[in-house]
């Protein structure tokens, strides 16, 4: 398959941030921008059982030596896996703010949150700064293009994902947005 303006996804330089809809083929198209030869971590982030057989799918796509952690401690993950790997995938952003968020929704205020979140994600975007010897691919959805959800804790998702979405755009060495299947180059440097 050949692409309008998109190299094949491995030759796009890290940190590579690949967005997209549900299902818009994201993560498949993700795990081609690392070497299937090479060692590789994926952090997934989903946690929900209802989302099991996408995993499971989604594994099964990947080399089998591929090693997979999950869970919701994206720094700590992240640190552990760069003694491991020299490809980092992290799939994906969205699913890790929802279950961050729904976990500590009524520990902090909303101000709070935003702080500690985007604090989260500086870091996570410092720890990839500081190690240009490896390759990180971040999948995240991109919500914000709907309609305005009616409850607060949606709203607030949305908003924030969307201000996430843009510290690691900024970031980024490349910036991919994915529609049905297809890989469209937003940035690359």
């Amino acid at each position: 398959m050949s692409f309008q303006n998109c190299p094949p996804l491995v030759e796009l330089p890290s940190p590579l941030f690949i967005l997209g809809a549900a299902y818009s083929g994201k993560s498949e198209l993700a795990i081609k921008a690392l070497k299937a030869d090479s060692a590789a971590t994926v952090i997934g982030t989903a946690g929900l059982a209802e989302l099991e057989g996408r995993i499971d799918k989604l594994k099964s796509l990947r080399p089998a030596s591929w090693k997979h952690v999950e869970g919701h401690e994206l720094n700590e993950y992240l640190a552990q896996s760069l003694e491991e790997s020299k490809q980092l995938l992290v799939d994906s952003i969205n699913q890790w703010l929802a279950n961050v968020l729904l976990e500590s929704w009524n520990k902090y205020d909303l101000e709070q949150q935003e702080a500690r979140l985007s604090l989260e994600i500086r870091t996570f975007c410092e720890t990839m700064q500081k190690h240009p010897d490896h390759r990180f691919v971040i999948v995240s959805s991109e919500i914000g293009a709907g309609v305005t959800p009616p409850q607060e804790l949606s709203r607030f998702f949305r908003q924030l994902l969307g201000r996430l979405h843009q510290q690691i755009a900024a970031e980024a060495a490349s910036v991919v947005q994915v529609v049905a299947g297809i890989p469209l180059l937003m940035k690359t440097r």
